[in-house]
């Protein structure tokens, strides 16, 4: 793999950050603008706005219409993009390096004047209540908004950043203009540039087009503190009659990204359950039980602590099981910890991989967006994997014990209670759970 190039840094008069890295294999420029505030700062009887505000930055600017603004996009061979996520907000735009100037124009012009138009707001209204109806039908999908507004009692992660059908007739445009009013600030906001462009020609463009630019405000604080109240540990059983399977997912709250131990638990987290058919979760759970065709652990990176959540299905009548089978390898690992061979895999798979996230300049662009969002480190993509093969297995021991607490797991069955309740009841006590 060749080395990285660096990443460079500028600060515009306005407090907006660049962060640039020339990236000379293909005549291409993948901009990214990025402000640091997202679905977490959505109002708590409203859902979706940081995601809906982001799409709609697309569909239409004060000098131009949302078709005026496609054609005109697609006339230079670009792309636009815009989506919401939970500590962020994002506007992607892609394109030929020679156009770096108008896309630049373009980007700004988005971000910085948007129409708001209600005719297009209508639209992406009915589009998003077909999608959550449609999701409304979808187990995994139930599940895991589910399992989010159980967890976190109402806490800013404790929605889906798409929205909520029960919540959707509550989402007014004004919403969506207050929400952009009060966040979009050039000093909580990052413009990032891969591509092949010098980063002093990217300053100067950036300078003449979003120089001006001061924003609304004053931007929400950044949520970056655990819930004050979480959900009881314990078991929840949502009854949907008519499925033949159960949908599971048990967690805990995890770390914030920036925590010391983020290598020793992504290792460890990969041994247990995100490896693939290598991981302890799949190896018991499928091959060894036959309980299940996938399972998966995930701890969720994010500004403020994120849930760490294994996710799993098993036809009904072995609902019970899974959930003692999977408490069980969790308990394992955090009491024996994991074995050198399986470290050392772990850390073989990551760094061979490494090189396909930086392997286009959208790619690599998304990973200088998280590191502007995280603070990183500029040195942070140079140093990845000296810093995972400096991962001892002692430190992934005892980030098992500080990290697993199987015994502060919430458990969420999303399946029939006629035939689910009773064998889980003897496991532990089991609470009915309604969803909205």
């Amino acid at each position: 793999m060749a080395a990285l190039a660096a990443i460079q840094q500028a600060t515009l008069s306005n407090g907006l950050t660049l962060l640039g890295v020339e990236y000379t294999r293909v005549p291409w420029v993948s901009l990214a603008f990025m402000c640091k505030r997202g679905a977490e700062t959505d109002p708590p009887d409203k859902p979706g706005v940081a995601d809906w505000t982001a799409e709609l930055l697309t569909l239409g600017t004060t000098r131009r219409s949302q078709l005026e603004l496609a054609r005109d996009i697609e006339a230079m061979g670009a792309a636009l993009a815009a989506r919401g996520g939970w500590d962020a907000t994002y506007v992607h735009l892609d394109g030929l390096a020679e156009d770096m100037e108008t896309l630049v124009a373009t980007l700004a012009e988005v971000v910085m004047t948007p129409a708001f138009p209600e005719a297009e707001f209508a639209l992406l209204k009915e589009r998003r209540r077909a999608e959550l109806i449609q999701a409304a039908d979808e187990p995994r999908e139930v599940a895991t908004r589910a399992f989010a507004r159980l967890f976190f009692q109402g806490a800013p992660y404790g929605h889906a950043v798409r929205g909520e059908l029960a919540r959707l007739e509550a989402l007014g445009l004004e919403d969506l203009k207050t929400w952009y009013a009060r966040e979009f600030v050039p000093q909580e906001a990052v413009l990032v540039c891969v591509g092949m462009v010098p980063f002093p020609r990217l300053v100067a463009a950036a300078e003449q087009h979003f120089g001006a630019w001061q924003g609304g405000g004053p931007a929400s604080p950044a949520w970056r503190e655990a819930p004050a109240r979480l959900a009881t540990p314990g078991i929840y059983l949502l009854d949907r009659p008519e499925l033949t399977q159960s949908e599971i997912r048990m967690g805990h709250l995890g770390l914030p990204r920036k925590h010391p131990d983020y290598f020793p638990v992504r290792l460890l987290n990969y041994i247990l359950g995100e490896g693939g058919f290598s991981s302890r979760l799949m190896t018991r759970i499928r091959s060894e039980l036959g309980l299940t065709y996938g399972i998966r652990s995930t701890f969720a990176w994010r500004r403020a602590p994120g849930p760490f959540v294994i996710s799993t299905f098993t036809p009904a009548d072995n609902t019970a099981l899974a959930v003692k089978e999977i408490r069980q390898v969790v308990e394992e690992v955090r009491e024996a910890g994991v074995t050198a061979q399986e470290l050392a895999e772990a850390q073989s798979y990551y760094i061979g991989h490494f090189p396909l996230g930086l392997e286009t300049p959208r790619a690599l662009a998304r990973q200088v967006l998280n590191i502007g969002l995280h603070d990183l480190g500029l040195d942070y993509l140079a140093r990845y994997r000296e810093r995972l093969a400096a991962v001892s297995l002692t430190e992934v021991r005892l980030a098992a014990q500080s990290h697993l607490h199987p015994e502060n797991l919430v458990t969420l069955v999303v399946g029939p209670a006629a035939r689910v309740k009773e064998p889980l009841a003897e496991i532990g006590p089991v609470t009915e759970f309604q969803a909205e």
